[in-house]
């Protein structure tokens, strides 16, 4: 402090000595008629020997390899430079009484899903052994607080900092961090430090279920029936983390390994049924968004991945799904197009939409949702000759988009909720308004999709599912620091790529080449979108 307040000195000096002659005169202050001795500046108190050996520790510390080690440290130094660096977790030469509780608190992390070998505290134990000199106080004031930032990280999910790029891009979610400061400030200020680290784990009650569960299986012979079931719960519960601390007042719930969907109004479910997601190798994806608009009798825009893939071979050899699906070419602002007339060995079919009014062949059927993300996915109705779909156990069919049962009931519970209309009144707007004609929503709606392969029902029965997609085996490689054991499979929002030079050979192909790209986009269409 001492050496700050020189600095300030010297700094104001140098900022008058820079001033011209009369401006300098201007700024001191008038000088008294008499001569009086000059007063000596007070010495700044001196730190004490604890806090001394704290600030060169803390000044010492490596700047961080990553953002979140970097925030911690800055948020730490803030924290005790505010404390002119007296310990906040010491009283005299021993630990306090909230140390000790957050100690003890850390040491329960196994309890809720964490692993205490990850808080190592040898500094704490050295103190504890008798170690008292100023330099060991100060590693072990320094070693609480960052076990107590570690800790509120892990609980909020961030072992696994970035899924999307860690594990897989269809996991489009990032743990629910607090900023260090924040936390740093909550345990300055509480009356129970414990309490408070407890409160930093996700507070939904499917997350409390599944570690009561989690409890009961874990600590049985590895590869035992209970120690599988303990991994399996120890995966989903870490997904929890991840959540959105608020899900919604209303919420679309749709759980891909489940393959069900959930309406949620005030924490009750008021409608649970089936869905079809994607195929293992056209993922649905895991996010959250909010619904933003629903459309009856929807367009279908077909998506570059299908243009590239299925429709363009189709159209260098004339274009007979074209015809056979209804399908039509505009601009990308909607100017039609004839297909029919274009050089498609030089036309980039990525440049213009491709597009299926609604009509007996539609591939979205009569209703979308939709929840704008860059994984362009939706839900939507289907066929009426795929409802068999929603009779199957494991139903992996769509192109990754969500196909809903029964979509006039979502219709009506969503603009209940949205618009206050009843039943009768979406039905009458269903019937009476024109193709492809939207409407927006006015309040929040959630869409949520999930993947949980273990939840626990209404019956305090712990429900399992197959992991269809491998997430569950990714995130569990991951918290066990396998990372190179992670297979990501393919980015699916890498760009669609389009080689014109193939086209030549494209339309050269045989009849049975061409068969099966037509089997390809059937497959698309009724494995479907």
């Amino acid at each position: 402090m001492a050496s700050r307040l020189r600095g300030l000195g010297l700094a104001l000096a140098l900022g008058l000595a820079a001033l011209p002659a009369a401006a300098q005169d201007s700024a001191r202050p008038a000088e008294p008629a008499s001569e009086t001795p000059a007063v000596a500046e007070a010495p700044a108190k001196a730190l004490a020997p604890e806090a001394a050996a704290l600030r060169d520790l803390l000044a010492a510390l490596p700047e961080g390899a990553t953002d979140e080690d970097k925030n911690e440290r800055a948020a730490v130094l803030a924290f005790y430079e505010q404390r002119t660096f007296a310990p906040f977790w010491m009283a005299g030469q021993a630990l306090s009484p909230k140390a000790n509780a957050l100690l003890d608190e850390v040491e329960r992390a196994d309890d809720w899903g964490l692993s205490r070998r990850d808080f190592a505290t040898p500094a704490v134990a050295a103190v504890k052994a008798g170690k008292l000199s100023p330099e060991a106080l100060a590693a072990a004031e320094s070693e609480i607080t960052f076990t107590a930032l570690k800790y509120a990280r892990f609980a909020r999910g961030g072992r696994i900092i970035n899924p999307a790029e860690q594990l897989s891009s269809y996991l489009d979610r990032r743990p629910q961090l607090l900023k260090p400061a924040a936390i740093l400030e909550g345990l300055a200020t509480a009356e129970d430090t414990a309490a408070t680290l407890r409160g930093l784990h996700p507070q939904h009650a499917q997350f409390e279920k599944l570690r009561q569960k989690y409890l009961a299986a874990r600590g049985h012979k590895p590869g035992s029936s209970q120690d599988l079931e303990a991994r399996k719960i120890l995966a989903n519960m870490e997904q929890w983390r991840w959540m959105p601390a608020d899900m919604g007042q209303v919420y679309i719930w749709n759980n891909l390994p489940e393959f069900m969907q959930r309406f949620v109004v005030d924490g009750q479910v008021v409608r649970y049924e089936r869905i079809v997601a994607g195929e293992t190798g056209k993922q649905t994806p895991v996010f959250s968004r909010p619904l933003r608009r629903l459309t009856f009798k929807p367009t279908w825009i077909v998506p570059d991945s299908i243009k590239v893939k299925e429709l363009w071979p189709s159209l260098l050899k004339g274009g007979g799904l074209m015809r056979e699906w209804a399908l039509e070419v505009t601009t990308k602002d909607g100017k039609p197009l004839d297909w029919r007339k274009m050089d498609w060995t030089k036309t980039d079919i990525r440049e213009v939409e491709v597009i299926q009014p609604n009509g007996p062949k539609s591939v979205m059927g009569k209703f979308k949702f939709s929840f704008p993300n860059q994984h362009t996915v939706f839900m939507h109705d289907t066929l009426p000759r795929d409802k068999y779909m929603f009779n199957v156990a494991q139903r992996t069919y769509s192109h990754g988009c969500i196909r809903v049962r029964n979509p006039m009931e979502l219709a009506e519970l969503i603009l209940k909720a949205d618009k206050g209309w009843d039943a009768a009144k979406t039905k009458e707007m269903f019937d009476t308004t024109p193709l492809n004609h939207t409407i927006e929503m006015e309040k929040r709606v959630m869409v949520h999709l999930t993947y949980f392969t273990a939840m626990v029902d209404e019956h305090d029965k712990l429900q399992t599912f197959r992991d269809v997609y491998g997430h569950e085996k990714r995130i569990l490689l991951a918290l066990e620091g396998k990372w190179k054991e992670i297979r990501k499979g393919r980015d699916h929002l890498a760009p669609v790529e389009l080689n014109l030079a193939a086209a030549e050979k494209i339309k050269g192909d045989d009849d049975r080449s061409k068969k099966k790209g037509d089997d390809n986009f059937l497959s698309s269409l009724f494995g479907g979108m």
